[in-house]
């Protein structure tokens, strides 16, 4: 589902389908871990699986804390910042 800017679910949309994207494509650039299953991110991260999958769902609107997003891009050796960046339905990151 696409939401617009002004539409406060798009956030959340944004940071779904950017978690979803570090952790599958979580190679030695981004992570010591290596591609990533949900259960593998949720343990590391210290909370449910339930968590991490209803957040990557497009069905589900998951709330979450920045203390959450901060767990998971400390795990995916990212900086927080890319968990908010506009990606294409390829995962191509757009300006």
């Amino acid at each position: 589902m696409k939401f617009s800017p002004v539409d406060d679910r798009y956030i959340y949309e944004l940071v779904s389908k950017n978690i979803k994207y570090y952790r599958l494509h979580n190679n030695s650039q981004y992570s010591k871990y290596g591609k990533l299953t949900q259960e593998k991110l949720a343990e590391l991260c210290d909370v449910s699986h339930s968590l991490i999958s209803n957040i990557e769902s497009a069905k589900v609107q998951q709330s979450f804390s920045l203390a959450i997003l901060y767990r998971i891009a400390q795990v995916l050796e990212i900086d927080i910042s890319k968990l908010f960046e506009k990606r294409d339905e390829n995962g191509n990151l757009l300006q």
